[in-house]
């Protein structure tokens, strides 16, 4: 088997217990079959990041069992990156560090989650909303902000919120 992103080295087996991974780009295969077969600990000491590892990321690779382009799934962490799965055996590609950061992210037991459109869908929502925060927090400084998300989370379950957003929006504009 070939690596997906390097192309030409040979994915290499140390033993029964760990993965397939490139002595070059240090990326890691994992066979759908596999994936509860092998100890956390090898995979955590397998995925230690390279300096230059982002730059495997740009690019979809070809599965190393020959079945074609894998599908790519973006992970919206602090630091977002994409994993690529081969859609007719389920085989995951992890660039070198990625495995590290879905455990440190708590998001390996969602992994097969990360191609579902609902996924996909529920990730972008929670970055947009968080843009909206963040945008808002810079244009009403942190007082203000922190000021009105608190009154936000005070109301949100008070039975009378319609009226106090009303008496709200009465004495912000005067009318």
């Amino acid at each position: 088997m070939k690596c997906p992103k390097c192309k030409t080295p040979d994915l290499q087996k140390n033993d029964f217990n760990s993965p397939f991974t490139c002595p070059d780009c240090k990326g890691i295969w994992i066979s759908d079959k596999d994936a509860a077969a092998i100890p956390e600990s090898v995979l955590v000491e397998s995925s230690s990041p390279l300096p230059d590892s982002a730059s495997m990321d740009d690019k979809t690779g070809v599965c190393p069992a020959g079945h074609g382009i894998m599908l790519r799934a973006k992970v919206d962490t602090d630091n977002p990156f994409y994993l690529e799965r081969c859609s007719k055996c389920g085989g995951i590609w992890f660039d070198a560090g990625e495995w590290q950061r879905l455990a440190q992210s708590h998001l390996k037991e969602n992994l097969l989650d990360f191609w579902t459109q609902s996924w996909q869908h529920k990730q972008q929502k929670e970055q947009e909303r968080q843009h909206f925060l963040d945008l808002n927090k810079r244009l009403l400084g942190e007082s203000m902000f922190n000021a009105i998300m608190d009154l936000a989370d005070r109301l949100k379950n008070h039975p009378e919120k319609t009226h106090a957003l009303a008496l709200l929006r009465q004495e912000i504009t005067g009318s």
